[in-house]
């Protein structure tokens, strides 16, 4: 039976589990325990909550029998598809993020995606409701993900020949109104150059939109302008990241992208 809540009540489904970290998406919701089981509810579409009605026990610390993935009657996603699943049950604490696709990082630093992959929010070229690798040329170590309605946002630390470990910023998706803040290709992870020399530690997609909180407290913004969204004082797109100039004396500590708007946390 399905009701609405006018007010705070227990998941009873969780009772008796140490739940550690939870977030919501479009119509679902998901819940990550202290011993590594991550349980989904909601609106299930284009397989956003994953493998249905698994539940993915992280305990587990045996390496996967390889040799049962040699069966030459599998396909070559198949065995990615079983691989995946022994990686997952290895792993101590995955933190998510998700709207209507799901993103998990593992702790050797995968990325793993499933879901809604009508925009190429999924990151990766190959369709379907399991959990498979984020397709990337890039030499990152993950640090926090944000999924927006049709795009995602991976923050990172990038190393290259040239320069040092620094942090950055990839994004893919859906790019109809500049909220990847670069162009090429959309589908793949690439870099937001518009950032290049800032440090950001945060950042967060919302539906059409993209904010990023820098080390030195500043705000930038980028994407749909409409109705206000980006701070900046008009309805303009920004095609590239723009600073919010508007909050020079304040020392912002977070920035969250909602739907259509954003939050600040600042310090007093």
């Amino acid at each position: 039976e399905i009701t609405e809540a006018t007010k705070p009540c227990r998941v009873e489904a969780l009772a008796g589990h140490d739940v550690v970290k939870v977030s919501f998406g479009w119509g679902h919701a998901f819940a990550l325990t202290k011993d590594g089981k991550l349980f989904g509810w909601g609106y299930s579409e284009d397989g956003r909550l994953g493998q249905m009605g698994q539940i993915f026990d992280t305990t587990s610390k045996h390496p996967p029998d390889l040799d049962k993935h040699r069966d030459k009657s599998k396909s070559m996603l198949e065995i990615v598809e079983e691989l995946v699943a022994e990686r997952i049950e290895r792993e101590d604490n995955m933190p998510i993020i998700w709207e209507p696709s799901l993103i998990r990082e593992l702790s050797d630093g995968t990325l793993l995606s499933c879901g809604d992959n009508t925009y190429g929010q999924l990151g990766r070229t190959t369709e379907g409701s399991k959990l498979l690798p984020v397709e990337t040329n890039f030499n990152f170590k993950p640090l926090s993900v944000s999924a927006g309605l049709g795009h995602s946002l991976l923050l990172c630390k990038t190393e290259s020949e040239h320069e040092n470990e620094s942090n950055a910023v990839l994004s893919w998706g859906w790019n109809r109104s500049s909220q990847l803040g670069r162009q090429g290709q959309e589908g793949i992870p690439l870099l937001v150059e518009g950032l290049s020399g800032e440090d950001p530690i945060a950042v967060s997609a919302g539906r059409v939109h993209s904010i990023a909180l820098t080390s030195k407290g500043e705000v930038w913004v980028w994407g749909s302008g409409r109705n206000g969204r980006l701070g900046l004082g008009s309805s303009t797109d920004e095609v590239e990241p723009a600073l919010l100039e508007c909050l020079e004396g304040f020392q912002v500590l977070q920035a969250a992208a909602g739907f259509d708007h954003n939050l600040l946390l600042v310090a007093e």
